[in-house]
Parts: structure tokens; sequence; C-alpha cells
């Protein structure tokens, strides 16, 4: 085989490649791209706040040492697979640090459980999110 002849083939060979890989990179954004639209219908709706507020009656105690006293927010649909986020709003953050609110919260059956070291002696304004939990 000339030189000629080689790098001609060489060349041939090259294109060939070029043109092998860049239909497989075509092929996978195209998938990429797809797998994205189907993600985008399935994702979980985004929820809205809801603005509720914590009063200073209705409370009830337990046994739990750190965070002896609870209320329930009624919220319905929400199940112990939720979860639930809730955020103080600026005109309440002393009065939740002054009757020590737990940071944190439980979801049961049809509410959303907050726990505190006392009950509040002010209302507690809040909005609250709920992030859908899988079935069991």
């Amino acid at each position: 085989m000339s030189k000629l002849a080689f790098l001609q083939h060489i060349r041939a060979s090259a294109l060939t490649a070029k043109n092998f890989t860049s239909s497989l990179i075509a092929e996978l954004a195209q998938t990429v791209s797809d797998a994205v639209g189907e993600l985008a219908d399935i994702k979980a709706d985004k929820t809205e706040s809801i603005s509720a507020a914590i009063p200073t009656t209705g409370w009830s105690s337990d046994s739990n040492t750190s965070y002896p006293h609870y209320y329930d927010i009624p919220v319905t649909g929400v199940t112990a697979q939720d979860r639930a986020e809730i955020t103080l709003n600026p005109d309440s953050l002393e009065i939740a640090k002054a009757c020590g609110l737990c940071p944190t919260n439980e979801t049961l059956v049809g509410k959303i459980r907050v726990r505190a070291s006392s009950v509040p002696d002010s209302a507690l304004n809040i909005e609250y999110w709920i992030e859908k939990g899988r079935s069991a």
C-alpha cells in the first residue's frame, strides 16, 4: 500500500469514527433530554406555605422529659410518613425561645405535633409546608 493510499485510509477511518461517535453523542443527548422531561412530569408538586398560629391554650403534656408540653396543629390529609417544615414568624422568635420550643416536630395522622419545655405565654405565629412521604 502506498503512503498516499495509507493516509487516505487513515483519514476515511477517522471520519467514520467521528460520524459514529457524533451519532452516539446525539443519541445520548436525546435520551437525557427525554429523561429530564419525564422527571419534570413526575416531580413532586410544589407546596405553598400555610400560615397558622399556635395558641396558648389546648396544649397537653406527657412523660417526655426534655419537652413535656405539646400542641397538635390539625392538618387535613397529613400522615406519619409526611414531613412538615415549620418556620416561625420573626415576631414569635422571643416567645419560642422563652418557652423552649423544640426545633423539630413530628407528623401524625391529621396533625403536626410541636413540643416545648413550657407552654408559651403568647401565641406563636408560624408558616408550615408539608412534604408528602411515601406510603408504606
